[in-house]
């Protein structure tokens, strides 16, 4: 029974791997108290996780903002305020290395004797070198790849956090169920929930050739909010397509504090929403049309080539 509810509490998505390298497979579980080091060369931060957790501590700081901000407008800036402290703190980053198993691998002096003293003071240093190590990993998780490090590191946090962050908020939902719950499949397949500044340049990449029209246009009047959002509004965009056969066939729709960040959430539901397979359909069809002009480019080449080659050259005299 014991070993159940173990199970239960391990989190369901595996943790992303980050690039082993000779300084990345070590660096995110050493401790600086492990490392001897020449004060006057200073080499010990590049040999601890004291790097990584600074910049861990800032990305996992910002991505929870980011997800709080997004799916959590409806409440006050103090409540999400405390729903970031409430993801971010030691003990739940400590919670996490736990579940994954870094505490094993954690490199500390009088380890031993800091797990013991733990029991005793509310194990705060312990889960303060924890906590630490988390953030490390992150960091390292991003690092090792420049594209698409960031997002994988972002939808891993997000499917941690979710169900801390509903049951946190499951008595605060305003009338009418605003705010879509997150779980932790959420972010696996779901990608209209993840705000991305370049959907609108990604779509134009892959559908948008000559005679093909996206049109972005105002869905209905800007929203003025009111509360603790006084002063903000709400935009909404509808984004049309014309070509490939089509006529003014909507695609997406969103909406955002501007008309810019609309714009890319009607972008994003369009690329991953209902209209998904039609997005597709005309990148097929733009791939087949570059793929012939690029023969037909080819082909003239070679004939103007092959001409070239077989007129006869002028004599001088």
């Amino acid at each position: 029974m014991k070993r159940q509810h173990e199970e239960r509490d391990q989190p369901s998505n595996k943790k992303p791997k980050h690039a082993s390298n000779a300084v990345t497979a070590y660096v995110p579980f050493t401790h600086r108290s492990t490392v001897t080091y020449n004060r006057a060369a200073s080499t010990a931060p590049d040999l601890t996780y004291d790097r990584l957790e600074f910049l861990g501590d800032a990305y996992i700081e910002i991505i929870a903002s980011r997800l709080i901000f997004e799916r959590f407008n409806y409440l006050p800036v103090g409540r999400q305020s405390q729903l970031r402290e409430l993801v971010v703190k030691n003990e739940t980053l400590a919670e996490y290395s736990r579940a994954y198993g870094l505490d094993k691998r954690v490199e500390v002096a009088a380890l031993e004797q800091m797990r013991e003293e733990g029991k005793q003071k509310g194990n705060k240093g312990f889960n303060k070198v924890l906590g630490d190590v988390f953030e490390a990993y992150v960091a390292a998780v991003i690092l090792s790849d420049a594209e698409e490090g960031f997002a994988v590191a972002e939808k891993w946090l997000t499917s941690l956090w979710a169900m801390k962050l509903e049951e946190a908020v499951k008595d605060e939902r305003p009338v009418g169920g605003h705010g879509a719950q997150l779980t932790h499949s959420d972010y696996k397949a779901d990608a209209r929930k993840m705000y991305d500044p370049a959907a609108k340049a990604e779509l134009q990449k892959r559908v948008l050739d000559n005679g093909v029209k996206l049109g972005y246009e105002v869905d209905r009047p800007p929203l003025e909010l009111k509360g603790d959002q006084l002063g903000q509004n709400r935009h909404f965009i509808a984004l049309y397509l014309t070509g490939y056969g089509y006529e003014r066939r909507l695609l997406g729709k969103g909406e955002g504090k501007n008309k810019v960040e609309a714009g890319n959430w009607a972008a994003t539901d369009a690329m991953h929403g209902e209209s998904k397979g039609i997005v597709e359909e005309c990148a097929e069809k733009l791939k087949l049309i570059k793929k012939e002009r690029a023969e037909k480019k080819a082909r003239l080449l070679a004939e103007q080539e092959a001409a070239a080659a077989g007129s006869p050259k002028q004599e001088t005299g």
